[in-house]
């Protein structure tokens, strides 16, 4: 009876969202797609409509608002995410690649790999996210990720194709971002990783290149002694 009527009252919420004048905004489509979930409305349905539960969530959400990507790259989702939420919205049609406000225009991957939420950042990937997007300085989510020594997001972006000898507009890749933060672990790990053959394009860069970079950089903030331990 608790549980009934706890979904009674998600429920009734979502249809006072729903029935608002005017399209939501970010914090009120994010809300709405909560008390969606929670109020399974359309548990059941499926066997006879043919259409699954979540399809029929989507569109519920779909047609609330017009803000499905500013809501998932949203200050409130970026930092504090709610993944099943998240799901809902991208499933509604909301933009894997959308650009947030934060790390120089990064997008939602870039910034969900640099706060290290590897939940979401599976998400990202499972609907087919540009794994090498980069924010406006050039940087990658693999970057990002290195630099702010997310190991299992690193590895996760490496096993899903991410180029690892990718720079950004000053020249670095991932493996020196690890390397100037003191990622030993991240540095090795990079470098065990299958390069790509070295091409003429600007945006590749020469693993022995990367190595000297690395060693320089760490050198440059200190961490010298423990890099040359992993470069060798």
């Amino acid at each position: 009876l608790l549980i009934l009527f706890t979904r009674n009252g998600h429920a009734l919420l979502a249809f006072m969202f729903s029935r608002q004048e005017g399209k939501l905004n970010r914090q009120q489509t994010m809300e709405l797609g909560h008390h969606i979930l929670k109020a399974h409305i359309f548990k059941g349905l499926s066997k006879r409509t043919g259409i699954s539960s979540s399809h029929l969530q989507a569109l519920w959400i779909g047609y609330s608002t017009d803000g499905l990507s500013a809501a998932l790259a949203s200050l409130r989702n970026i930092y504090t995410p709610n993944v099943k939420v998240s799901r809902l919205l991208i499933l509604a049609g909301a933009n894997v690649n959308y650009r947030t406000e934060v790390l120089n225009n990064a997008p939602v991957l870039c910034v969900q790999s640099h706060l290290g939420h590897e939940e979401v950042v599976t998400l990202l990937l499972e609907f087919g996210a540009a794994i090498d997007g980069t924010s406006e300085n050039g940087m990658t989510a693999l970057s990002y990720a290195a630099a702010a020594g997310h190991m299992n997001i690193v590895s996760l972006l490496c096993k899903k194709g991410a180029k690892v000898d990718y720079v950004d507009k000053k020249g670095q890749c991932a493996l020196v971002h690890s390397a100037l933060r003191g990622h030993c672990d991240i540095l090795q790990y990079l470098l065990n990783v299958v390069w790509m053959t070295p091409s003429q394009e600007q945006d590749s860069l020469r693993k022995s290149q990367a190595l000297q970079q690395a060693l320089t950089a760490a050198s440059s903030m200190g961490h010298c002694q423990d890099s040359k331990l992993s470069l060798t």
